[in-house]
């Protein structure tokens, strides 16, 4: 009853963990058929949800939103796999139950302890192509309703590696300087290198009474060299990074009084964002074109409760706000701002279940955001069993939605637009849902149909008399629907054998219905830019004992980089495929459980990319080797 009608796809702790090096981005692109935008290796990644873009996309990790409140988006190559525990897509509507904004859904993350008595520790070194070495460390502890842990991850590249060019052309003449051939250059990624480290500690406290309390402390360090592009032709020395140090901190506390479950939290994130771009012009001399710092410190608080007043009826309800605070300064210009805003939501839903078979959810969001309130956010989901022994469930849901704009969206200098109205949505999903079990073999499947639209779509357009910078202005309305599909599949054919499957498949067309009224515009019925019409991904996995053998596979067809979907080299990003293997074997002593496991990526030598002139490396390889001490209990 909880979930009724909700469209989600969880994602389980064997496929957070299958590769250990991973980044949530590559989670998503593997299980799910989201568009991932990589800008290259270990830089940043987005994803596109249903047809819209990055910052409609709510993410929350332990129920804070770690949504950066300047650029609205979340960068997920930040986001190690090894430090989640849980996590769950919130398709569409249904993300509603969770948040508001998110027009094209949300995305859960949780992190817990186990509750096991005892001290634990797992260990795993990686090695792997283009000078790179990982390390993961986890330790946990537990007595008596008390649980510590804490979990660290290194990574470190030189991420020197070799690629073909495909946006330069070089010719071979002859002594007449007649062309006699060409061919594409072979270059190296220059000014790749990148090292991050993670420190995640959690405490936990449950009491005889049934209260729980837990801490949560994260904090990420990072420094990514940002690599020279496809289309530079310059040989000059130059530096182009990025530094950032996040701490996030989240306090929870919840207890179930009878029928009654009542939560609270709160949470403090405090970001250092450094970026800095110089080149060497000459004679010794350095030319500073952009140092920009910025700092934002969130607080945030939550209450909630949840009753089951009757037979078949629950009441949800919560309250929670965010206060942001950000200085951004570009001191090369001179330019930044200083802002702070608030934003408080009310929500409440009712459930019921008429009959055991189906499913009633009605919900309404109430924003306030600085002095706005937003119109109010409702939301109706409803779904029925409609064959009990294949648990087959028809789903549906209508809703609005709405998201506000981004601080940068109305201070950023030059160019922010404080009049910007919040874009605003109706969108509505119907679909199923399906699971059932022969003998040795089971297969579950879901799919939908979602149809949304959008008015007052932020777009950043040239401005001023030189058309030299770039404005945000309410423009465009947009129609993004489309089809979601995913099966899974899994095969005991003996009892040393297991085969398990799993395909996504989506279909987002997503329309700019109204241009953009500049002359000339061709706009007007196109597809937004970078994001792919049809996505997909595969994931399939042969297993025998302790021997695993998992193929990865995803696709994205063409991106526009063009509003006018121009198919010229400069105007769109080719489809791709990627395949990616793993082979891995556990070993059991009396002492230690130890793993070992190598992971080919690119298996096929793609040449691609996922954004313009980003080099992305070829084939690649990472050795793993892990070590879990078995102690005495």
């Amino acid at each position: 009853l909880l979930e009724a009608g909700v469209r989600k796809t969880p994602f389980d702790s064997v496929a957070l963990k299958e590769n250990i090096s991973l980044s949530f981005a590559d989670i998503l692109a593997y299980n799910s058929s989201l568009f991932v935008k990589q800008y290259g290796r270990a830089t940043l990644s987005t994803i596109s949800f249903r047809g819209t873009s990055s910052s409609h996309t709510q993410v929350l990790w332990n129920g804070m939103k770690i949504n950066s409140p300047m650029l609205g988006m979340t960068d997920f190559s930040l986001i190690p796999a090894f430090l989640t525990d849980k996590a769950e897509l919130l398709h569409g509507s249904s993300s509603l139950q969770a948040a508001s904004g998110g027009l094209g859904g949300a995305i859960l993350l949780q992190t817990t302890p186990k509750i096991a008595d005892g001290f634990s520790m797992q260990f795993v070194q990686g090695l792997g192509s283009f000078r790179t070495v990982d390390d993961f460390l986890r330790l946990e502890y537990g007595h008596k309703g008390f649980t510590a842990s804490v979990r660290a991850v290194f990574s470190w590249s030189l991420n020197r590696f070799r690629y073909v060019n495909m946006d330069k052309k070089e010719y071979v003449y002859d002594d007449d300087m007649n062309v006699q051939s060409s061919y594409y250059p072979v270059e190296y990624n220059r000014n790749g290198m990148f090292r991050d480290w993670h420190v995640l500690s959690e405490l936990g406290y449950r009491t005889h009474a049934g209260d729980s309390f837990s801490l949560s402390l994260w904090y990420l360090g990072s420094y990514r060299q940002q690599p020279r592009l496809t289309v530079d032709y310059s040989d000059n020395d130059f530096v182009n990074e990025q530094n950032e140090n996040t701490l996030r901190a989240v306090l929870s506390y919840g207890r179930t009084i009878r029928k009654l479950d009542i939560s609270a939290s709160a949470g403090y994130a405090n970001t250092f964002l450094g970026y800095d771009y110089a080149f060497d012009a000459g004679g010794n001399h350095w030319a500073d074109m952009t140092h920009s710092v910025s700092r934002t410190n969130t607080l945030y608080l939550k209450g909630g409760a949840l009753w089951r007043f009757a037979d078949n009826w629950i009441l949800c309800a919560d309250l929670s706000a965010n206060h942001y605070m950000v200085s951004s300064k570009e001191k090369v210009s001179g330019q930044g701002y200083d802002a702070a805003r608030t934003e408080a939501d009310a929500f409440v839903s009712l459930k019921w279940k008429p009959v055991e078979s189906v499913g009633l959810s009605l919900s309404l969001r109430e924003e306030l955001v600085g002095n706005k309130f937003s119109l109010p956010i409702p939301a109706f989901n409803a779904d029925w069993l409609v064959w009990r022994d294949a648990e087959l469930y028809l789903k549906g849901s209508v809703s609005r939605n709405c998201r506000f704009p981004t601080l940068n969206d109305m201070y950023f200098l030059p160019g922010g637009n404080p009049d910007l109205r919040p874009e605003s949505g109706f969108s509505y999903d119907i679909g199923y849902s399906f699971s059932k079990c022969w003998h040795s073999v089971s297969l579950s499947a879901e799919g939908a149909w979602f149809d949304s639209y959008i008015d007052d779509w932020i777009l950043w357009l040239p401005y001023g008399a030189r058309k030299n910078f770039y404005t945000p202005v309410n423009l465009l309305k947009v129609h993004a629907y489309g089809v979601e599909q995913k099966v899974d599949f899994q095969w005991c054919f003996h009892k040393d054998w297991a085969f398990d499957f799993g395909g996504n498949f989506t279909w987002s067309p997503s329309r700019n219905l109204s241009g953009t009224g500049v002359v000339g515009d061709r706009s007007v019925g196109k597809q937004l830019v970078y994001v792919p019409e049809y996505s997909s991904s595969v994931m399939a996995s042969l297993a025998y004992r302790s021997w695993k053998l998992l193929y990865k596979w995803c696709y994205y067809s063409t991106r526009y980089t063009m509003s006018s979907n121009e198919t010229a080299i400069s105007g769109s990003v080719p489809p791709y495929f990627m395949n990616d293997v793993t082979l891995s074997k556990g070993l059991c002593f009396r002492w230690a459980d130890l793993s070992l496991s190598l992971a080919v990526r690119n298996l096929f030598n793609e040449r691609y990319v996922t954004v313009l002139s980003r080099p992305m490396p070829g084939t690649n390889f990472e050795l793993f080797i892990g070590i879990t001490p078995k102690f005495a209990r």
